[in-house]
């Protein structure tokens, strides 16, 4: 049977909780239900008990039919830009929100679970435990503090800071505290999941954090500052990317992890029933019916018109020889979908369906009635073997929380953006990945010249235009960013905020970017299909709408506005985000 203490929740401990949910409700308390916080923290089994509660922060998959997902799902709630994406677009136009709204649901989360985490520091010495357990579970929420401020940090750049309970609703001083510099929130946040690793067991109770799950959370939190930092100009960044390098050198020599060297084990992270055991997994989110489900199946295998790949995101794959469609003499084209998938990447033939194009104007749809935005179908969550593959709500593949390929990825990009890269490093990392699926590895020469079987890769997307309005970037950033896109495609919480700490949000605008709005060559579709064409004959998702991305205001989500107007009812300022 499936294990499914990642999500495990008890209603007993809803009067424990202490939550705020920003400062309108700080102290807010839920009625006691039988216990009180004094007679609670009597045992680590409590303690455990109250730590379950934090998993809820990884989306994943969704819950039932919702579609607050890491994955895929591209939602309308503007509140949360996360939702849009270079690599799939949405079935319905998906602009920037203009105006910031009142409230926003990924502040109130963050602080909710950032309370909860002070609430555990502050009572766990008062737990009657061994030494080594109370380090263990001080670890657990330093982890889930660490994590919810890098968050916060990512969507709103400059956040007050709490490392404290506030019990009295009247300390207005400790309560409306000023925004605090994202600099320094991201040094506490280093400081909080550096102590993690140092606290936490190595091996806890199955599919929970451990030392080993901190160190990828550190590993993914100092590439993104590191590469914040640098491609924005706000401070140094070596800090971060060091500490990454380190943190993931320290998995790959754990012996704990390991790729699995077949084509289909790729597919297997994203579509499995049971990813406990798979040796690419350090942390999943565990789905099984009639306790916790997903409707990611449902939704990618259904009349209802689904998010599709986007022409940018299916370009970006390289030929089977490793060179870019550009290059290769194995690209057959794209006039039809079976030329443009021949000789391909087999991550590329894992994610679209080859079946054939289905758009929204299609005569006939692919089986399980399926169509898409772009006509490009996504096929990466199918799994023939489940049950209720087109039932929504009903669905239980796990998702993967930390992966060991994004540990690889996250280590070659570190040192290449420290400027220590080598061959060696290339081979343990990307390489590794590449060869699991065939593709000809990489010769690193220099960071200007990265070859493929004696050919140097020269891709001209990289010199673009588009390239050029925030900086061209050495080829061996390049292609390993091009293997980060191809191994965690349509892992949306991820890509969105790659985006952003390389400053390249103007992929995501359609006037700038063209070709994230558009998707199959005219000339796959039927004869009789309706679509819309470009003047170089693709289909155009939406052909009377055109998102923008302003670099002045997008690159944070708005403070939502019901906060500043408490603090201002306080007398304090507490600013807007620049443009909003």
């Amino acid at each position: 049977m499936k294990k499914i203490n990642i999500y495990i929740s008890t209603i007993l401990m809803s009067g424990l909780l202490l939550l705020h949910t920003g400062c309108n409700d700080f102290l807010d308390r839920d009625p006691l239900d039988g216990f009180t916080d004094d007679t609670y923290w009597t045992s680590e089994a409590n303690v455990k008990t109250y730590g379950w509660l934090f998993y809820d922060q990884f989306k994943a998959y969704g819950i039932a039919t919702g579609t607050t997902a890491e994955f895929y799902f591209q939602a309308s709630n503007m509140t949360s830009s996360i939702n849009i994406s270079d690599d799939l677009t949405n079935n319905t136009f998906l602009p920037y929100q203009i105006n910031p709204g009142s409230a926003n649901s990924d502040w109130k989360d963050q602080y909710e679970y950032i309370r909860r985490a002070n609430v555990m520091l502050e009572r766990i010495p008062e737990v009657p435990m061994e030494t080594e357990a109370a380090a263990h579970w001080e670890g657990v929420a330093r982890f889930f503090r660490a994590l919810s401020y890098y968050k916060l940090v990512q969507r709103f750049g400059d956040v007050p800071y709490y490392d404290k309970v506030i019990e009295d609703p009247n300390d207005v001083q400790n309560i409306y505290i000023p925004r605090m510099d994202r600099n320094e929130v991201m040094q506490k946040v280093w400081e909080d999941i550096t102590k993690a690793i140092e606290l936490l067991r190595e091996s806890d109770e199955a599919n929970s954090v451990t030392k080993y799950v901190a160190l990828a959370l550190k590993a993914r939190i100092g590439v993104y500052e590191g590469t914040y930092r640098k491609y924005h100009q706000s401070a140094d960044g070596s800090t971060f990317l060091q500490g990454a390098k380190e943190a993931d050198a320290a998995l790959m020599t754990s012996g704990k992890y390991a790729i699995q060297m077949n084509r289909d084990a790729f597919k297997a992270v994203y579509n499995s029933e049971d990813l406990g055991g798979n040796s690419e997994i350090i942390l999943y989110k565990n789905y099984s019916l009639g306790i916790l489900s997903n409707s990611i199946q449902a939704y990618t295998n259904t009349s209802t018109v689904g998010n599709g790949m986007t022409k940018a995101a299916f370009e970006s794959y390289v030929c089977a020889d490793g060179l870019p469609i550009s290059q290769s003499p194995l690209y057959e084209g794209d006039n039809k979908l079976e030329h443009a998938l021949a000789n391909r990447d087999p991550r590329l033939l894992a994610t679209v369906d080859s079946e054939g194009v289905s758009f929204r104007g299609s005569v006939n749809s692919l089986s399980r009635a399926r169509k898409s935005s772009t006509g490009y179908v996504i096929h990466l969550f199918y799994n023939e073997n489940s049950s209720n593959v087109t039932t929504t709500g009903q669905n239980t593949i796990d998702a993967p929380i930390f992966s060991y390929a994004e540990v690889l990825l996250n280590y070659a990009e570190a040192c290449a953006e420290l400027g220590t890269i080598t061959q060696n490093d290339l081979d343990m990392s990307v390489n590794i990945l590449r060869n699991r699926v065939g593709i000809t590895p990489l010769t690193y020469v220099s960071d200007e010249v990265v070859m493929v079987d004696g050919v140097t890769i020269n891709d001209p997307k990289r010199t673009s235009a588009l390239e050029q309005i925030s900086g061209v970037v050495p080829s061996i950033i390049w292609e390993i960013r091009r293997e980060r896109r191809a191994e965690l495609m349509t892992w949306t919480a991820i890509r969105y905020y790659d985006l952003m700490r390389w400053k390249k949000g103007d992929y995501l605008d359609h006037t700038k970017n063209p070709d994230v709005a558009l998707g199959v060559k005219g000339s796959a579709l039927a004869p009789d299909d309706v679509a819309t064409l470009n003047e170089e004959g693709y289909v155009y998702a939406y052909p009377e709408s055109h998102r923008t991305f302003d670099p002045e205001k997008n690159y944070l989500n708005a403070i939502p506005t019901g906060q500043i107007d408490l603090y201002v009812s306080e007398g304090v300022s507490f600013p807007q985000n620049p443009g909003w």
